[in-house]
């Protein structure tokens, strides 16, 4: 009596985004483009908000229908709707009203020790429009560059909305991928989240899932992007000589209030940055206020010193 045959091997497809799914995913390129952003983020926000500023990703990427991400958002909330060309599809950039509030009292000045409570339902003045569209902009680029290590994307903004039911970006049971980020200025904080359309990153998701993405460097890069933005903030003062004249003793001395001398206006003056001549202007007026206007940057002067030559000074002395 011989062996029954074996049976066939039946394959059975399985989606990994269905009904069933958790409500977690771990995409390992994707929570390396949030890490990159974030740190991208707070460098760009601290040009315009006051610091002490944080950006933190929160690394449980979220999978939910859009429905349901809709629904947790509240009203009104700050969104913004992306197109990310070459892919097809657009994304959602939400802040809640919390950090709207934050941001736009960090702009003109504020610390957000006394909290602006939100008003449900209430449209965003024309302020807070302004302020926020201007920093979604800077994010925008820090979000290409966060990218650009899996794909080159061109961020677009396609429109604003405040109310969450006007900002679609999918069919209601379509999934969408949820990154939250937690951004703190100063004494206050709030949540800023990226939502992407699933189908959108489906040309990309052999590339999001691969294990070996880069990730940064956190502790170099960060301490270099937080050098770099401190070296671009540090004021240094110019000082800019419009006129002089010669005039004796005698008369420097019968100088009193209400004095009149006359000086003759330069054809060009000298911006000059701790006795280092740096650009050449010439100077007017700009409304009320006496102005100079560069017109040219000026060579590196040549150092008073020899070069140095085996650790010795070479003076030309011999």
């Amino acid at each position: 009596m011989s062996d029954p045959p074996p049976a066939t091997p039946v394959i059975r497809p399985y989606l990994f985004f269905d009904e069933r799914r958790p409500k977690r995913t771990w995409m390992p390129a994707l929570e390396a483009i949030n890490e990159r952003f974030a740190q991208y983020c707070r460098a760009a926000l601290l040009q315009q908000l006051q610091p002490p500023l944080e950006v933190k990703p929160q690394f449980a990427i979220e999978v939910v229908k859009q429905a349901e991400f809709l629904d947790r958002l509240p009203a009104p909330s700050h969104l913004t709707l992306v197109a990310l060309k070459p892919l097809s599809g657009t994304i959602l950039i939400a802040a809640e009203p919390d950090l709207v509030g934050i941001i736009v009292e960090s702009r003109f000045g504020g610390s957000g020790r006394l909290p602006i409570a939100a008003v449900p339902n209430r449209e965003f003045a024309p302020i807070e429009q302004q302020a926020m569209s201007r920093v979604i902009v800077r994010l925008l680029d820090q979000l290409a560059a966060a990218w650009r290590p899996v794909a080159t994307i061109m961020p677009e903004i396609v429109r604003f909305e405040t109310k969450p039911a006007f900002a679609a970006i999918a069919a209601s049971t379509d999934l969408i991928i949820v990154n939250n980020f937690e951004v703190k200025v100063a004494n206050g904080s709030g949540t800023l989240t990226i939502a992407i359309p699933y189908q959108l990153l489906h040309p990309l998701h052999d590339r999001l899932m691969a294990g070996d993405a880069e990730r940064t460097a956190a502790g170099d890069e960060a301490w270099s992007e937080d050098l770099r933005v401190g070296v671009a903030a540090a004021v240094v003062p110019l000082n800019v000589e419009l006129a002089a004249i010669e005039m004796t003793v005698r008369d420097f001395l019968s100088l009193r209030p209400g004095s009149v001398f006359e000086i003759a206006r330069p054809d060009s003056v000298t911006v000059q940055a701790h006795n280092v001549p740096l650009f050449r202007g010439r100077w007017g007026r700009h409304g009320r206020k006496i102005a100079v206007r560069v017109e040219a940057r000026l060579p590196a002067a040549p150092s008073e010193r020899g070069p140095i030559v085996n650790g010795s000074e070479n003076n030309d002395a011999g």
